[in-house]
């Protein structure tokens, strides 16, 4: 994505510009860049290494008057009472060691920046990093510093972080009501037109959906179907919550399904996987007539049957179209035949602002000093081992590299992977903010970049100048340049010229 962006002053950029300050402060955010306050940070920002303007919110505050650290046993010897113990304590030699490595660290570039600033070899700063925290991340860092590892885990884990989050979306809808009374009529009359229809025994697992008034069962006029996955850190949100997505739709006579599933704590992400996978099977066998053209429906003004999802609802609904392709070839290999599945087909894939690999967000967050305060971590395994797992582009290459050589795989499937990923997934659209600070649209693109290498017929990329995390969203809600775009491209998609993968990256100057 830098490669997008000159390096010219700000007073040079043009209004709606893809680069603004924020913009390429997020194109560096960490994994891309060292994290604030580490020493390599410093150095880079043309600071003493040694000096850092923070310490790490999770840091361990070890007293030198409670106990002393034996520096070659790592034996716990004696506190201020003189009371002696022989209890070999871990935690306080890795500590150590790290602290051993860390001044190592801090002496070698200590010197380098010593030999930078005596005029030998002066070295400018980077222009583009931030040696401290903006406000909001200095505020999250301090309260991860502030509160005990274990308070931020049970408020995940027992559900507290969903019932805030909710609490707080909750709070702001009356004054949006006041702000936009238009919205809010539209907002009930979806409420009383909607139906509710139960897709398992969670409470969560129902699907809210919204049909145009053109169908009354012998007339049916519907142009397509929307499958909407919501967002929420897959820890919070509510269907409710983005009744409003459906309007355009419903103007332009498509269907709409809103999809609840069980959130963290109630699930992690492969129950959430499983639970849009099984609403998608229950509207199929429930509602077939929206899943094919209707006859009296024009083959060149029908949308087919659109996949979309936001944040955290994007992330879990590519994986949903990833765990198919992975579990066809599994079933070709191992000679099991099964009759096809009665469940949805998606036609096309709509990505806003999301979340594609796991690994990286998870030091994003840390970054921010969210990252035990989330359930992300708990919710996709803790480890990094199971971030890469559920990270869908990554999981993409994994199936290229387990069976692309693999002669055998090949006359038993009868093609490369890269031809089944081609036909099964569908054409996809990556929107993302480029002032997204929640989610940095550097997520859109390395999954672009990777998703196109593992052969999908058409992936194209969409950034918003000056859009953060949830404008994308909002606009969809309530108009705008995002609404207007998700429409054109769905209802014209079909007959738009098929782009390479050197054309896929299309840039929005105007908001």
């Amino acid at each position: 994505c830098i490669s997008y962006f000159s390096m010219s002053p700000q007073s040079n950029l043009e209004e709606g510009s893809l680069v603004t300050p924020l913009s390429l402060a997020l194109s560096l955010a960490p994994p891309r860049a060292p994290p604030l306050g580490s020493a390599h940070r410093n150095l880079l920002c043309n600071k003493d290494p040694s000096q850092s303007c923070m310490s790490h919110h999770h840091a361990s505050n070890v007293s030198s008057s409670a106990s002393s650290i034996n520096k070659d046993t790592g034996m716990k010897e004696e506190n201020e009472s003189g009371s002696k113990c022989s209890v070999l304590n871990y935690h306080h030699l890795a500590v150590q060691y790290h602290h051993g490595i860390r001044e190592r660290m801090q002496d070698i570039l200590h010197s380098i920046h010593l030999d930078h600033v005596s005029g030998i070899s002066p070295k400018m700063p980077h222009p583009h990093l931030h040696f401290a925290p903006d406000s909001g991340d200095a505020f999250t860092r301090r309260l991860g510093g502030v509160l005990p590892v274990w308070l931020q885990h049970k408020g995940r884990d027992s559900g507290s972080f969903r019932s805030i989050s909710d609490a707080i979306v909750t709070a702001t809808v009356p004054s949006l009501a006041l702000i936009n009374r238009k919205a809010a009529k539209v907002f009930l009359r979806l409420s009383r037109e909607k139906k509710r229809i139960s897709y398992g025994k969670h409470d969560m697992q129902f699907v809210d959906l919204f049909l145009p008034d053109a169908i009354d069962g012998a007339n049916d006029s519907s142009r397509g179907l929307i499958f909407f996955v919501h967002g929420g850190a897959w820890g919070s949100g509510m269907p409710w919550m983005y009744r409003l997505t459906a309007k355009p739709f419903l103007d332009a006579k498509i269907a709409v399904a809103v999809v609840g599933y069980r959130t963290y704590p109630d699930g992690n992400v492969q129950d959430q996987i499983d639970d849009i996978e099984a609403a998608a099977k229950m509207l199929y066998v429930k509602f077939p007539r929206l899943c094919k053209r209707p006859v009296n429906v024009a083959e060149k003004d029908w949308t087919g049957i659109s996949l979309i999802g936001h944040s955290s609802g994007a992330h879990i609904a590519m994986m949903m179209l990833v765990e198919r392709i992975d579990k066809y070839i599994e079933d070709q290999i191992h000679g099991r035949q099964r009759a096809a599945e009665e469940t949805l087909r998606f036609d096309a894939f709509i990505g806003m602002s999301g979340v594609y690999s796991i690994s990286h967000h998870f030091d994003y967050e840390a970054g921010r000093g969210v990252e035990e305060l989330s359930p992300m971590k708990a919710a996709c395994g803790y480890t990094r081992n199971s971030f890469d797992h559920y990270s869908p582009a990554m999981r993409l290459q994994s199936l290229m590299g387990k069976h692309y050589s693999s002669a055998s795989s090949i006359t038993i499937i009868g093609k490369h992977v890269d031809e089944i990923i081609h036909e099964m997934m569908p054409e996809m659209l990556l929107l993302h903010g480029t002032e997204d600070n929640v989610v940095p649209f550097t997520s859109t693109a390395e999954a672009g970049r990777l998703i196109r290498g593992c052969g999908v017929k058409c992936c194209k990329e969409h950034y918003l100048s000056g859009a953060g995390h949830p404008d994308g969203v909002m606009e969809l809600m309530l108009g705008g340049k995002t609404q207007e775009l998700m429409m054109k491209w769905i209802q014209h998609r079909s007959r738009i010229e098929k782009i390479n993968s050197k054309e896929s990256i299309v840039v929005d100057n105007t908001r």
